[in-house]
């Protein structure tokens, strides 16, 4: 980790809804990542050289997302960082933390329109309005794999100081109908390995590509508290049939699995049998950590 999140970070996100945190990824961290998103991804000198190799990507370049689990396990831990972790319940003031979204997106010059308009993520990850404060708390990231220059897409955002005024329904706004929300806005340009964290009442968008030639590739992530069953994109057992999550999981770390909903070491679920039977859907798994704490009981 080359710039951990500093409590100066954790002041700004609170404040103004969002940090940016230049140079978040060490080097090799960054040359792993990226090398892991070009398993999914053609660069953009293989797309201009064989376009007809990727014809779907110039058709459709808006729709290049694709969600954990990945086939690689760089992705898989970048989703579960422990740096993110520990930001996040920082942030949200408690342990009990879960990762609900983490999507890897490709984005082309040349393919598709990028162009949003600034909005409110919070209609698919909660079933009421979001709070901003506390563990009420949703936390959004965008960690750039690839520099992110003025003509290559750049993410706005609004401080939220900014937009104590506005409320958050509509969640949508269009330059016609705030031109003033536009006028405020920040363009986050950042090198490679950077990282945008922002909240679900924070005003943003992805804006276009104008450079002739170029690609961005990011990685996005959103958590919550564990105890607000009412948010939240993804349980993870929706791909529980996938053997990309059988692997992470059989090699993951406690914490990752925490963040993931697994239940912990000396979680009332465990007892002998839930522990044998979850050896034989997992036989590589390390499950001695649940069988001493059950003996501890």
């Amino acid at each position: 980790m080359a710039n951990p999140i500093s409590e100066s970070d954790i002041a700004h996100i609170r404040k103004h809804g969002y940090a940016i945190i230049p140079n978040f990824l060490s080097p090799e961290e960054l040359i792993a990542a990226r090398a892991a998103m070009f398993r999914y991804y053609p660069t953009a000198e293989e797309l201009a050289a064989t376009p007809e190799r990727y014809g779907g990507i110039i058709e459709s370049g808006d729709q290049l997302q694709n969600e954990f689990p990945f086939s690689t396990g760089r992705l898989n831990d970048m989703a579960t960082l422990p740096e993110i972790v520990s930001m996040v319940t920082r942030l949200l003031g408690t342990p009990d933390v879960l990762l609900t979204q983490a999507a890897i997106w490709a984005k082309y010059a040349g393919a598709g329109d990028y162009e949003q308009g600034l909005h409110l993520d919070y209609q698919g990850n909660t079933l009421v309005v979001p709070r901003d404060d506390g563990d009420y708390r949703q936390v959004n990231m965008i960690v750039y794999y690839t520099d992110v220059t003025a003509d290559l897409g750049p993410t706005c955002v609004v401080s939220k100081e900014k937009t104590k005024a506005r409320g958050m329904w509509p969640p949508f706004r269009t330059r016609k109908d705030d031109p003033q929300l536009y006028k405020m806005e920040k363009k986050v340009i950042v090198k490679a390995g950077s990282m945008l964290i922002f909240g679900m009442c924070t005003w943003h968008r992805a804006s276009a590509i104008e450079a002739d030639f170029g690609i961005r590739l990011s990685q996005h992530l959103i958590y919550r508290a564990a105890r607000h069953g009412f948010q939240g994109y993804h349980l993870w057992s929706h791909f529980g049939e996938r053997k990309e999550l059988s692997q992470f999981i059989s090699r993951a770390t406690l914490q990752q699995r925490k963040v993931l909903g697994f239940p912990e070491p000396g979680h009332e679920y465990w007892n002998e049998l839930t522990i044998k039977a979850v050896a034989m859907r997992y036989p590589k798994m390390d499950l001695s950590p649940y069988r001493k704490a059950l003996k501890k009981k």
